[in-house]
């Protein structure tokens, strides 16, 4: 039964909108702060691999870890474990303790036969994600050395990702957050300080790895102390909580298996196109994530232990009103990324990207791509806090059959639009299919929730609007000095203006529209959290 939105919260526990998008906000800038050095490990690595065998076989085997912590820890572990540990804790923090302690036992034992098994048939799994490197002897056998010295680093990142769910669960996101940011550092000082003491610096970049790994598991132990769970050996696997965690794992990964597919499917369908057509997808993804990840999934990754703590509780009124003071941050916030990412396509990717073998029709091809990403954007990150929504209320079978549906319709437009407009009507078959699942997804929302737009929340969405509209002006007179010289120094001044200053223009037309109070309380709570 959809809950009276009118209906006061008496405890007044739940987060504020402001308190709810400061956590957010603490997340994204820890991301901002591992994508830059992110981008600092690529140039690194191109410069110490190349492009040749060396970094061929260096990013497959790094791909084989990763691949499974994107399907078994991270996201998956975190929507199956939160709402378990909200409930647990509502029993007493030493219940909450004896599950977790049970929980690590499991999970440590899981993942060390699962590590040892593929570090042995390891042939194996390279053959299945790399089968063309099978023809050519050199490649193979150093993607395998790689593969074997990085794969342990499932077994670390898995058990980190266990540690960040219990944090978030405590409202204790900055850990988490800046946890990734180490294994970018590692890599970096294994490309500068080892790479030249080894013959094959490949394997320093491989030992760069695992030292991340471990970096962003030992760093969580003295945030878990802090909170007063000490980590310690249980093999009472029989608890209720457990099989619970369990029961919410399973459909969790077909969801995050079913966007694996997705990917999957269009790397496949790309190949089919004209050559480059892989690498405007990629480059354009690249670019994408990053508003995702500073919004999307920073603003989920705040919700999902907020609503598992209200509806622990029985308290649907609180749930509401932070999924909707999520719902209505997260689209103001996106809103001028959709229009960026859409009106300075072509500039931000010839400022990041044109130089060397990246000649002036690629950066055109993958701006276009892009803008078919950008469309997308806002759904791509609504997604991610209508499924967070579901998890809580410890629902993962409806955002998997979603997945699985977008997955579907993913594919078919993919193979129409493709006949129209190639790889830019791949991105944009993701776009729409995207929506589709927002549709989806909200509408099972409205059964718990009923309406999760106001009228309130549609005046806000309207002074967005019209702040986007101010801001698209700005770029339209800005983009009189477009095309700039092909200077670096000069594509990196220009860019910087359009984008910091477009971003300054909008939240200067919402301060005048009306927003001036949330905004002012905004950014005076987070200069003091920072």
């Amino acid at each position: 039964m959809a809950i009276d939105q009118n209906k006061s919260n008496q405890d007044g526990s739940h987060i504020k909108p402001s308190g709810l998008l400061r956590a957010a906000s603490k997340v994204g800038g820890w991301t901002m702060l591992s994508r830059i050095l992110g981008f600092v490990r690529d140039i690194l690595l191109a410069r110490v691999l190349g492009a040749g065998i060396l970094a061929d076989a260096f990013f497959v085997a790094f791909k084989l870890p990763n691949f499974f912590r994107r399907m078994f820890a991270e996201g998956t572990l975190t929507v199956a474990l939160v709402p378990v540990l909200s409930d647990e804790r509502r029993k007493g923090e030493q219940s909450a303790h004896a599950f977790l302690n049970a929980l690590a036992t499991l999970l440590l034992i899981i993942l060390t036969l699962f590590t040892l098994l593929g570090m042995l048939l390891m042939p194996w799994l390279l053959y299945l994600f790399a089968p063309g490197f099978a023809d050519e002897p050199d490649r193979w056998a150093i993607a395998l050395e790689l593969a074997r010295w990085m794969f342990p680093y499932l077994g670390m990142i898995s058990l980190a990702a266990l540690a960040w769910a219990v944090l978030n669960t405590h409202k204790q996101f900055a850990v988490p957050a800046a946890s990734p940011a180490l294994l970018n550092i590692a890599i970096i000082f294994a490309a500068i300080v080892l790479a030249p003491l080894f013959e094959n610096p490949a394997i320093a970049l491989a030992i760069g790895v695992l030292i991340g790994g471990a970096l962003q598991l030992a760093i969580q132990f003295p945030a878990l102390k802090r909170i007063g769970w000490v980590p310690a050996i249980s093999f009472d696997f029989q608890q209720p909580a457990i099989r619970e965690t369990l029961r919410l794992f399973g459909p969790a990964l077909l969801a995050i298996a079913a966007v694996q597919i997705n990917i999957l499917i269009g790397t496949i369908l790309a190949t089919l196109l004209e050559t480059g057509a892989v690498s405007y997808l990629y480059y354009s993804d690249r670019i994408v994530q990053l508003p995702l990840a500073l919004f999307g999934i920073a603003m989920s990754t705040a919700l999902l232990p907020a609503l598992s703590d209200h509806l622990s509780r029985g308290d649907q009124t609180a749930a509401a009103d932070d999924l909707r003071s999520g719902l209505v941050w997260l689209t103001w916030i996106t809103l001028p990324a959709v229009v960026g990412s859409f009106y300075l396509a072509e500039p931000i990717v010839v400022t990041l990207f044109e130089r060397g073998a990246f000649s002036h029709a690629d950066s055109i091809a993958t701006a276009q791509t892009l803008k078919a990403y950008a469309v997308g954007l806002i759904a791509f990150c609504w997604v991610k806090l209508l499924a967070s929504a579901c998890y809580a209320e410890k629902d993962a079978r409806a955002p998997m059959r979603y997945a699985a549906i977008s997955v579907v319709v993913n594919i078919l437009l993919a193979v129409i639009l493709m006949q129209f407009w190639a790889y830019v009507g791949l991105a944009l078959a993701t776009s729409l299919a995207a929506f589709v699942n927002v549709i989806l997804l909200y509408m099972r929302l409205t059964k718990t929730y009923g309406s999760l737009f106001t009228v309130d929340i549609a005046k806000r969405l309207a002074t967005a609007v019209i702040a986007c509209v101010v801001m698209l002006l700005y770029l339209v007179g800005l983009d009189m000095q477009w095309p700039f010289p092909a200077n670096g120094l000069m594509q990196g001044i220009w860019i910087s203006i359009a984008v910091f200053g477009a971003t300054a223009v909008f939240f200067i037309s919402a301060f005048v529209l009306g927003e001036r109070k949330l905004l002012m309380k905004f950014f005076r709570r987070n200069h003091r959290a920072a």
